[in-house]
Formats: C-alpha cells, sequence, structure tokens
C-alpha cells in the first residue's frame, strides 16, 4: 500500500511539473506603421513556470514554401512566469508599445522585418533536433489566402490552450487582415497597445474573466505629467505606491480624468483601487 501511495505522490508530481513549464506563442503583430523605415513586427510568447529558454528557438515558413528557414532566439538562461518578445526593430516596438520592453525581455529577429501574416511560424528546441514546441499556421500550407493569414493585422491565444505541436486553428482569435493597416503613430494615430493589448494572456477561461473585470489601462505610457485611466466600471477611491511599497498619492480615480503625477520622479508605480484592482504606472 505505501508503494502504491508513494508511485501516485510521485506520478502525480510528475504531471503538475509537465503542465506547469512551458513556452508558448501568444500574440502576434504585423503592424503598417514604420517607424523609420520598419513597420512593427511583434511575436510575444509567455513563460509558464520556470524554464531556460537559451536553447529555444523562432522559425519562419514564408507563404508559399515548404521549408523551414532562420532561428531566432528568444532569450537567454532561465525565466519564470513573464513574457517575452521577438521584434523586428526597438524603436519601433518602443514607439507603438510603450513600458513593455526590458533589456532582458526583448530580442531582435534576423528575418522578423519580411515576416508577413500569411507565413507561418513555429517555436522549436534546437538541443533537441528541432522538435516543435508550438506552431502558427498548417506547415506546409501557402497561406497568402488561408483564413489564419494575419497580413497587417494581428492574432492572439485564446486563453488556457496551448502549447501544440500541430496547428489549431480554433485555439486562435484572428483579427482580419488590414485591421492596423494606416493605424499607429506614424501615422499620427495612438500607439498600436490601444488596439492590441499585449500581456493579458490567462492560464485558464476564469483567469481570462478575471482580466477582462481588470482592464484598466492609462494614457500616456509613459507619462510625465498626467495621467487619464479608462476601464472603470464606476468611480473608486485610489492609493499609489511606489517600487518599495511606499504611498506617495491617493485620490479619486474616474474616467478620463485627469490625475497629476508631475511631482513624482522618475520610475514605475502601481496604482490600487479600493475594489482591488492594480494598474503599473510608468513615470517618465
Amino acid at each position: 500500500m505505501k508503494k502504491k501511495l508513494l508511485y501516485s505522490l510521485i506520478l502525480s508530481m510528475i504531471t503538475l511539473t509537465s503542465f506547469s513549464q512551458s513556452v508558448k506563442i501568444t500574440t502576434m503583430v504585423e503592424g503598417d506603421c514604420p517607424t523609420g523605415s520598419l513597420a512593427p513586427r511583434v511575436i510575444e510568447l509567455y513563460v509558464e513556470g520556470t524554464v531556460d529558454v537559451t536553447d529555444l528557438k523562432i522559425q519562419f515558413q514564408f507563404a508559399s514554401a515548404t521549408n523551414w528557414v532562420t532561428n531566432n532566439n528568444i532569450g537567454v538562461g532561465e525565466y519564470t512566469d513573464t513574457y517575452l518578445y521577438v521584434v523586428n526593430d526597438i524603436d519601433a516596438f518602443d514607439d507603438n508599445f510603450p513600458g513593455v520592453r526590458t533589456p532582458q525581455n526583448t530580442t531582435i529577429g534576423t528575418v522578423l522585418s519580411s515576416v508577413e501574416g500569411g507565413d507561418k511560424v513555429r517555436l522549436v528546441d534546437s538541443s533537441n533536433s528541432n522538435q516543435v514546441i508550438d506552431i502558427y499556421g498548417f506547415d506546409g500550407q501557402n497561406g497568402e489566402n488561408a483564413s489564419w493569414n494575419f497580413s497587417n493585422s494581428y492574432v492572439k491565444r485564446n486563453s488556457g490552450s496551448g502549447p501544440n505541436s500541430t496547428f489549431v486553428e480554433s485555439e486562435w482569435a484572428i483579427t482580419p487582415k488590414n485591421t492596423l493597416l494606416f493605424a499607429g503613430i506614424c501615422w499620427d494615430e495612438d500607439p498600436l497597445d490601444t488596439t492590441v493589448a499585449l500581456q493579458n494572456y490567462a492560464l485558464s477561461i476564469d483567469d481570462d474573466l478575471e482580466i477582462a473585470n481588470m482592464s484598466l489601462k492609462y494614457y500616456p505610457n509613459p507619462a510625465k505629467r498626467t495621467i487619464k485611466v479608462t476601464g472603470l466600471e464606476t468611480s473608486q477611491n485610489f492609493v499609489m505606491y511606489n517600487i518599495l511599497g511606499k504611498e506617495v498619492l491617493r485620490g479619486i480615480l474616474e474616467n478620463n480624468k485627469l490625475i497629476d503625477i508631475n511631482e513624482l520622479s522618475k520610475g514605475v508605480y502601481l496604482l490600487k483601487t479600493e475594489n482591488g484592482k492594480t494598474l503599473k504606472i510608468i513615470k517618465d
């Protein structure tokens, strides 16, 4: 009996471990708005648990091709429960998704600037004969007119799904082609983060519903003198803390009401509402 119980415990631990450590593609963006000479191309990945990503690579298969080309690193070393980004240009990414990038979470893809929404993308383990960990697009299928083509647009993985070594189209929310046409700061529009919400993949559908109820955003991001917060259902009291946990500001939060942060030092702050919602504020 003891041996059976021990075996069951070990099996349970192995099962839990296998499901709590993974890397998956969560968002891909093909922007139309160039900063300088490049329009933003973004691949967002989520690391669940603690994973050494050094040998994990992004590969591409162009729309009408059947061979996989290029290996783009997604990072070096271990990461835990966080997002990583492969982008074509740092300036294009920062301008359209301000406050997302850190020196640790972003790498530059060597051919990402030429990737279009009809191309296939996969995440592989280069230390294990390029074993496929996750994939977007059907291997070998011409993606130029495929239903999963997102040219000048973006796709987001449904919460609670993936990763998969074969493409499962139903796991993805595929925005129609040209959704991002003439969108972005180079067209004197808002940054792309007003349309494409990064860092909102949830590990379960229940988590996703919770995130949907906490969809606070602020503008501008990063901020200098004032911010406006959107996504509130009702007015809320708020308290703002610095990274050391010290209270620096409090007041009443209302949709689109200006909050003066001019006296705060540059840095990262947490704005917490009375009903428990939290918003990270970056002061420039």
